[in-house]
């Protein structure tokens, strides 16, 4: 007998795929001179849990910032899908998991996976929401903001809000 799957798995499902789909992300922290601190950074790699990856140097604001709080923002956009991480990060110096995430584009700012002053920072996911109107989708929100133009009606923000292939927002 096959298994049904819930909203919630099916939901979970779709954010791993959509996560996958990225390469950069907006990471923000939380930095007492200015606020919130956003910077763009690469996406060394993710895990089935949500969790992502991104590799930094120690001598980072970034890293300065998350040793005083641990709350993170990770924001990510294409032209159809648009994801957002939050929850705690931690930072490790796990060499091994060093070199498993390493990418030689990662060379343009250290001298290279054994450059001491390199450390991983790992965004545990708390909560995280996305939206996508990538191929059918896409084109039936197309068709749903064509009406309401025409029709002269405001889009429901809630549009899409009951398909999780669509838009979810989970507690992981």
């Amino acid at each position: 007998m096959a298994s049904v799957k819930t909203t919630q798995q099916q939901a979970e499902e779709h954010f791993r795929e959509v996560l996958k789909g990225f390469e950069q992300a907006m990471l923000v922290t939380h930095s007492d001179e200015i606020g919130m601190h956003a910077r763009p950074m690469a996406i060394a790699g993710s895990e089935d849990d949500g969790s992502v990856w991104f590799i930094s140097g120690e001598d980072t604001p970034k890293v300065a910032e998350l040793h005083h709080d641990r709350t993170t923002l990770a924001v990510m956009q294409s032209g159809v899908k648009s994801l957002a991480i939050s929850g705690r990060s931690e930072l490790t110096r796990d060499r091994d998991k060093i070199h498993a995430l390493w990418k030689e584009t990662f060379r343009a700012w250290f001298e290279g996976k054994d450059d001491p002053n390199i450390l991983l920072i790992r965004l545990r996911p708390e909560q995280a929401e996305y939206w996508d109107n990538s191929g059918l989708k896409g084109i039936k929100f197309a068709m749903k903001l064509a009406a309401a133009y025409v029709s002269g009606k405001t889009l429901s923000q809630d549009a899409g809000d009951d398909d999780v292939d669509v838009h979810a927002k989970l507690r992981l």
